[in-house]
């Protein structure tokens, strides 16, 4: 039975810094009271922009874009992993009650119009150098903590290929390390026969206790716009995603 792959959309697949900014801005003054829409990201300022951007790859949920927003918003200063950890226990009732919003906000950008909304993302070279290859070969899952009817879109959109009962996302209520133990029992493999991709560290620390074999996509937000991870990190880092190829079986 050959390897299967599983792989995380945001930061692996699809830069979506900008959409995520534009409606984590919307979906922070939401819940602040104080509405403010936009729709591009011409309305917002540059240095906070950049600031978001640099900020983007701690952000592990939907929840998190509200800590990430306020940081970027306050100071935008480089901000450690352990230290986000804290505030993110400091300020969990906000987040919670901000997931909500996001997710409503988004649906409102996308509602209001599709083809510019699609715009505000894009694939990444370094994920479409390998793909066309890996899914002819071996079964193809993606483990991502996106909404479902976003996902769709872009499925479509990208003619990215993936089967409906491949697809696992927010819905489905299971955290990475859940869903891809869930996806070892489903097909008959052992957790040691998938590959797992994602960018973010915490996502791989946690899909790593179930066995499976964990590779850091050095192309995401953490290798363009955070500190690389320490080199005694214990993921494979990847440069780009045709690189699997040399951890799985040789095919024709």
């Amino acid at each position: 039975m050959n390897p299967l792959i599983a792989l995380d959309f945001d930061g692996v697949i699809c830069d979506s810094v900008d959409e995520c900014l534009i409606t984590a801005h919307n979906a922070y003054h939401q819940i602040q009271g104080r509405p403010q829409w936009i729709d591009s990201l011409a309305a917002l300022d540059p240095g906070l922009i950049d600031r978001f951007r640099k900020l983007r790859h701690l952000a592990a949920n939907a929840a998190d874009f509200w800590l990430v927003y306020d940081l970027a918003a306050a100071t935008g200063n480089a901000v450690a992993p352990t230290s986000f950890k804290a505030l993110r226990k400091e300020h969990r009732v906000r987040m919670n009650s901000f997931e909500p919003l996001f997710f409503q906000a988004r649906l409102k950008l996308r509602s209001a119009g599709l083809t510019e909304w699609l715009a505000l993302h894009r694939p990444y070279p370094e994920f479409q150098e390998g793909w066309d290859q890996l899914r002819a070969h071996f079964p193809v899952y993606l483990v991502t903590t996106k909404d479902r009817a976003s996902i769709d879109q872009f499925n479509r959109h990208w003619q990215l290929g993936f089967g409906e009962q491949h697809l696992w996302t927010k819905e489905r209520g299971l955290n990475k390390a859940h869903a891809v133990a869930a996806i070892a029992e489903q097909t008959g493999r052992k957790p040691e026969d998938i590959l797992f991709v994602d960018d973010h560290p915490e996502h791989l620390a946690a899909v790593a206790t179930t066995g499976a074999r964990c590779y850091w996509a050095a192309w995401g937000y953490l290798g363009v716009y955070g500190p690389a991870p320490a080199e005694d990190s214990p993921f494979t880092p990847i440069a780009k995603l045709s690189d699997l190829l040399a951890h799985l079986p040789i095919i024709d």
